[in-house]
């Protein structure tokens, strides 16, 4: 009978072909991973969905602009038809007015509302704002076919969600009077229509409006004729949850935001002047956007501007939301194989180096053991926190592990140096699931590190079978 050439090859028993099994195993492990990975992402969505609900019945992220002045107008605009006839037509619409200079400085006061294992940012917000006009400066240069109509002016505001606003909000003027601001239904904030532009005149926002902005107004209380500069301010307070954002309402706007958390990120298309500041009782940070860098004129007509323009462009704090969490254990299931694979690759060199063996039935327990922290540190996560969670599903994988290391060897030695090891494989793997921006620059450097240390620790192994002699070749 002849010999089989694969078993000269590779003959039974020998490291060689127990490395290509283990590397088989790492790969089938990759089956149970997905799930894991897949079970992330629907707890992810679910927490992403319930934390919109907890937060909606707060009102939601907020977005706040104001004050500014709306001026109604009308002209007359002249056309030719195809007869060469003179058509005439009355054009009616309304002029906004950035403030010169404004303010906003925002007072936060956060807590968690929770829905099962689920939380919320919530917070209660209280604003100040300063807004100082020049509207006869502002329209300065406008086609004087306007017709303004000065006695109609009024001063508007807008927020994403006004069922959160928690005051009646008045509009205060340097002079000491006041007026109360008022819902308004004819502002017409969205994107207008070709049939309504000016002639000639074509509009594409680069910043659509968000489709829950809602507008809000108090009287000028301009007399007839040309309009005198003025200042006025205003509180608002209302809440909301998870984002909290100001728009640069005014040419040159200022914006203090404050709170009582320090788990937030300072965020928004403006950034801000410098760091936030935070400390242990809260976080304060700050924007200056100048008229050039704020990229609106000072004034435009509503027919061809799209205000939602001006509330795209904020200055924004934003909370840790319930999902967050979510993104360590993803991370963490991202690098699985790479750390399963690194303990099969230490029990096969110990295998080589000790001449004691490991069935694969044993490679198969250890690979869903580490499988199973996952869910764990998932399960978990959601109620405690990532960092916890993963202490303690830690804790419990690399005790299991390092016991039963101990008991399949019958060598309390061994499982003393399981538990070493794997406590400072597990302790590598939490540093590099914090790095964030940097994981993927530490986890290349943790495989090289593992793969360099596999090929010298094995660099004098007989791959073949230990010494076994090669077949005498037949002449």
């Amino acid at each position: 009978m002849s010999q089989n050439p694969i078993a000269g090859l590779i003959p039974r028993g020998s490291l060689g072909l127990k490395l290509l099994l283990v590397c088989l195993l790492v790969l089938v492990m990759g089956i149970p991973l997905l799930l894991v990975g897949g079970l992330v992402g629907e707890r992810q969505t679910r927490a992403g969905q319930v934390t919109a609900e907890i937060g909606g019945a707060a009102g939601g992220p907020q977005t706040v602009g104001g004050p500014m002045l709306l001026v109604p107008y009308s002209r007359v605009v002249e056309t030719t038809d195809d007869q060469g006839r003179i058509q005439r037509r009355t054009e009616r619409g309304s002029y906004v007015v950035f403030a010169e200079t404004g303010s906003a400085n925002s007072t936060l006061t956060v807590t968690d509302r929770r829905l099962g294992i689920y939380r919320a940012a919530v917070y209660e917000a209280s604003t100040d704002f300063d807004a100082s006009f020049q509207p006869a400066e502002a329209l300065d240069g406008v086609d004087p076919g306007y017709r303004f109509d000065w006695t109609q002016a009024r001063v508007v505001m807008f927020v994403s969600d006004s069922r959160a606003i928690r005051n009646a909000a008045e509009l205060r003027f340097a002079d000491g009077t006041s007026a109360t601001f008022e819902p308004i239904s004819d502002l017409s904030l969205a994107a207008p229509t070709p049939e309504v532009q000016r002639p000639g005149f074509a509009s594409s926002p680069a910043y659509p409006l968000p489709s829950n902005l809602q507008a809000f107004a108090a009287p000028a209380r301009f007399t007839a004729g040309a309009p005198q500069n003025f200042a006025v301010e205003t509180r608002l307070e209302h809440t909301g949850a998870q984002r909290f954002s100001v728009a640069a309402f005014a040419q040159d706007t200022s914006v203090s935001i404050r709170g009582d958390r320090t788990d937030m990120r300072a965020e928004g298309y403006f950034q801000a002047g410098e760091s936030p500041v935070v400390t242990d009782d809260g976080f304060t940070v700050a924007w200056r956007v100048p008229f050039v860098a704020r990229g609106v004129e000072k004034a435009a007509d509503l027919n061809s501007f799209n205000l939602g323009l001006a509330a795209g462009r904020d200055m924004a704090v934003s909370f840790v939301s319930s999902d967050d969490i979510y993104r360590g254990v993803a991370r963490a299931v991202a690098y699985a194989i790479m750390f399963i694979g690194i303990v099969f690759l230490a029990t096969l060199i110990f295998e080589a180096i000790s001449g004691r063996k490991a069935h694969p039935a044993q490679y198969i327990l250890v690979g869903l053991a580490q499988c199973v922290f996952y869910l764990l540190l998932l399960s978990i996560t959601e109620i405690i926190g990532f960092t916890p969670a993963f202490l303690i599903a830690a804790i419990a994988t690399v005790a299991l592990l390092s016991f039963y290391a101990g008991s399949s060897f019958k060598s309390a030695a061994v499982g003393m140096r399981a538990l070493a090891g794997l406590a400072a494989l597990y302790g590598a793997m939490y540093v590099l699931m914090t790095l964030e921006d940097f994981a993927l620059l530490a986890g290349s450097v943790v495989a090289f590190a593992v793969i360099a240390a596999t090929m010298i620790a094995t660099r004098r192994i007989d791959w073949y079978g230990r010494g076994t002699p090669a077949p005498a070749s037949q002449s």
